[in-house]
């Protein structure tokens, strides 16, 4: 189940169960599942997708986004290592100078 279809088998759920959707909690990474999380009372965007993102930011949900340190740790590698070819090239030059030097 995803989009309209979730939202209605959780209300049929909780009409079953006697549940209050206003004191319920739901949660999702897309904005697929917004009349999902428009149901409940406490909806919060895990990793969310930009539209999501929007539209939790736009009406007050908790947004918990675990993907940041990844981000970081994908972006800072790649400079890192390009950092360190640098210095490790420069210092090879100036090794090979010394040495052509001293000849």
């Amino acid at each position: 189940l995803h989009g309209p279809a979730k939202a209605a088998a959780v209300r049929a759920l909780a009409r079953r169960e006697g549940l209050d959707l206003s004191r319920c909690s739901a949660y999702s990474d897309s904005a697929n599942d917004l009349p999902l999380l428009s149901l409940v009372g406490h909806a919060t965007a895990i990793n969310p997708d930009t539209e999501l993102r929007e539209y939790a930011r736009e009406n007050g949900w908790e947004i918990r986004d675990f993907r940041t340190g990844r981000k970081a740790t994908m972006i800072g590698l790649p400079i890192a290592a390009g950092a360190g070819a640098v210095a490790g090239g420069v210092a090879a030059a100036l090794a090979l100078r010394r040495f052509y030097r001293s000849r």
